[in-house]
């Protein structure tokens, strides 16, 4: 009875054992925004900037990111918190909700690099994600300005020049089904308030020039010890134990 006791006790021990959290900074590994138009198609995959919202000549902007996994992949670990932060450089428009919803349809990057302040974007090359297009031209989106996940996983409210940060729960359940293999990898859009115009934010992309300013999604987690391997040493214990006895 003793023996079973103890090793009932070492049980809930075992399951109960804290783990050490690790924090990761993950790089943007790719970014985009769809850009509405009356007109021919427009990209920006490789520029400097991505935009959410809605512009003064009333055209909807959608912003694209993605992040490398990597780092976390191939281990058991348990996700505890994911941030992405933002830096927001240019609005004419006050406090604003932005959301950050799981995108549904892989995207393209293309090679357009806009010019300017990029707000207008630039020509489409091949490949790129535009308003109406997943691959320009030849996957189209399921529905016109991209195929996204209607509930946001995270949100918050932009105002000034600044950082921003995203972090709630729906981003720890996207990174772990993403780790998991149960939802693809396939990044983030940027949902800005789009009831009326003039409610545009620019921010920095994984090309700005100034790397301190670029995306950043910081994920905090524990490693999850094989259970196996935590059996085997209590049970190594209890022998000892039993031997000194």
């Amino acid at each position: 009875m003793r023996n079973r006791s103890t090793l009932l006790c070492l049980s809930v021990a075992i399951l109960t054992i804290p783990a050490t959290a690790d924090l990761v900074s993950l790089q943007s590994s790719r970014h985009g925004t769809l850009y509405e138009t009356d007109g021919a198609p427009l990209a920006n995959g490789l520029g400097q900037h991505l935009f959410a919202g809605v512009t003064n000549q009333n055209f909807r902007r959608r912003g694209l990111l993605d992040f490398d996994l990597s780092p976390l992949s191939g281990q058991s670990v348990e996700i505890l918190s994911v941030t992405l932060r933002l830096h927001m450089s240019q609005s004419g428009a006050g406090p604003e909700a932005i959301g950050l919803h799981r995108m549904l349809t892989d995207w393209g990057v293309g090679s357009t690099d806009a010019g300017g302040g990029e707000g207008g974007g630039g020509p489409a090359t091949p490949g790129s994600a535009t308003w109406t297009h997943a691959f320009w031209d030849t996957s189209p989106w399921q529905t016109a300005g991209g195929d996204f996940a209607t509930l946001a996983s995270a949100s918050t409210a932009v105002d000034g020049v600044g950082w921003y940060d995203w972090s709630d729960s729906g981003l720890i359940s996207d990174v772990e089904g993403m780790l998991a293999g149960e939802l693809d990898e396939l990044g983030w859009m940027l949902l800005g308030n789009e009831s009326t115009n003039g409610t545009t934010k620019r921010f920095d992309s994984m090309y700005l020039g100034n790397e301190e300013f670029r995306p950043q999604m910081i994920v905090e987690y524990a490693a999850v010890p094989a259970p196996g391997v935590l059996a085997v040493f209590g049970l190594a214990g209890i022998r000892r134990r039993n031997r000194r006895a």
